[in-house]
């Protein structure tokens, strides 16, 4: 059995899913510390406004790259293979130009929504300038992943800003300071914009040709595709921080604050889902368009493993020590451990389901993946409108809950009928059998 571990860890796979977990795991800890830490430099209130600004701009950054992000995961990898430098620089240049344009006119939007609600000039221009570099953080680091590396691409995303953010905060508590939301929001824009240049210059290294080569397009396939992910983008940026706002406005800014906190605990089964997906953004497609089946169905198999194994440790870790975790926020935090319980839930469910979303729009199924991803919207926000007058934030917990349950599993089904892949945990039930399955993938059709 100690052998078997030992040949497990060599393996190649085995260490980039881990690496990448690991660098996960780590931003999680870093935006665990932030986020608590900010709690405790805020009022309830001010922690509360804090969070549904974050939510929304984050909202608008994923409005802005009208999905340009994942058409670059798809395309960069299969020109990649290919090797036609011409479509690489062009689907370059044309997300490039595309998001900023977007991107300004998503900011202009953010600022006269906050001026109309008589919002101060600093937190209108903090969040706005937040929402443009976090935008360009999501699209360099799409970029930075397939050219360079993950660390390059995940790790100035989410890792090495947070640290100049935590220390800053230690600083201030220290110092028995009170922060203002719009202070903190305009700290985390200057750290993640140095983490921005950094990834630009790391991929201006890697095209080292890029100005001698001639730029070609393929614009209808690039319009279309990028459509159903900008929809698909939209869908679940709205999954992942609508919540937060809808408690605002139907509840209270406090509450928010406690929402939030409760669900970025949760969120250790998203940030497998994360790491998980990071892994598979950068190595599934190039398997897929390489036709190497047998790798793509073994990454599948040792990604399924992992997340059984941090599954489990993850619920382990709510239960037990959730009570303890909430308090670092505030002592009026610990009081909604069933709130984060209900949340880790649904989390846990959705990781266990595996990458299902991931392959549907690497293997040329986005059209039917926007569809489940609508419903889980619409299933939730009705679930708020009748649960939270009754329950209060609980009843918020429950409807992202079931809703989430009920799309993974949706996507589960839909993965395996289309690709006749298995993506969740249960898959290994079948690794284990005999003979392993086949699966087909929808071949990339040139006229979409």
């Amino acid at each position: 059995m100690i052998e078997s571990i030992v040949q497990f860890m060599r393996r190649d796979v085995t260490r980039g899913v881990a690496g990448t977990i690991l660098l996960k795991v780590g931003s999680g800890a870093l935006a665990f510390a932030l986020f608590s830490l900010a709690a405790r430099t805020m009022s309830p209130d001010g922690f509360g406004i804090f969070a549904t600004w974050l939510s929304i701009a984050q909202m608008a950054s994923v409005v802005g790259l009208v999905g340009q992000e994942s058409l670059l995961v798809r395309f960069l990898n299969e020109y990649r293979v290919a090797d036609q430098p011409g479509l690489t620089k062009g689907v370059l240049l044309s997300s490039s130009k595309i998001s900023a344009v977007a991107m300004l006119i998503a900011i202009g939007a953010i600022a006269i929504v906050a001026s109309l609600r008589g919002d101060g000039w600093l937190l209108i221009v903090a969040v706005s300038l937040y929402t443009a570099v976090n935008a360009g953080l999501m699209l360099g680091s799409q970029i930075a992943r397939s050219l360079v590396s993950i660390l390059m691409g995940e790790g100035n995303r989410e890792f090495f800003w947070r640290v100049s953010v935590v220390l800053f905060l230690i600083a201030v508590l220290a110092g028995h300071r009170r922060l203002d939301p719009a202070e903190l929001i305009a700290v985390m824009t200057i750290a993640m914009s140095i983490g921005l240049g950094a990834q630009i210059i790391a991929i201006t290294r890697a095209l080292p040709d890029f100005r001698g080569t001639a730029a070609r397009s393929e614009t209808p396939r690039w319009r279309s595709s990028a459509l159903h992910f900008w929809v698909a983008s939209i869908l679940e940026a709205a999954n992942q921080y609508f919540d937060v706002i809808l408690v605002y406005w139907m509840l209270d800014p406090a509450t928010a604050g406690i929402y939030f906190a409760a669900s970025r605990l949760a969120n250790i089964f998203a940030m497998l889902s994360a790491a998980l997906y990071s892994f598979g953004a950068r190595r599934l497609p190039s398997l897929y368009f390489s036709k190497n089946h047998e790798e793509f169905e073994r990454t599948l198999q040792l990604m399924a493993e992992v997340t059984a194994l941090c599954v489990t440790s993850g619920l382990l870790l709510i239960w037990i020590g959730g009570p303890y975790l909430l308090n670092l926020f505030g002592p009026h935090f610990a009081a909604q451990h069933w709130v984060l319980i209900v949340l880790g839930i649904g989390t846990a469910f959705q990781a266990a389901g595996g990458p299902a979303a991931a392959i549907l729009q690497l293997t040329g199924y986005e059209r039917e993946y926007v569809p489940v991803v609508a419903a889980n919207v619409a299933l939730r926000l009705v679930g708020f409108l009748i649960l939270i007058p009754w329950l209060g934030v609980l009843g918020a917990a429950i409807s992202a809950t079931v809703s989430l349950a009920l799309a993974t599993i949706a996507l589960n089904i839909l993965c395996r009928r289309r690709t006749g892949v298995d993506p969740s945990i249960l898959a290994l039930l079948r690794f284990s059998a005999s003979k392993r399955g086949t699966y087909a993938v929808r071949s990339v059709d040139s006229a979409e």
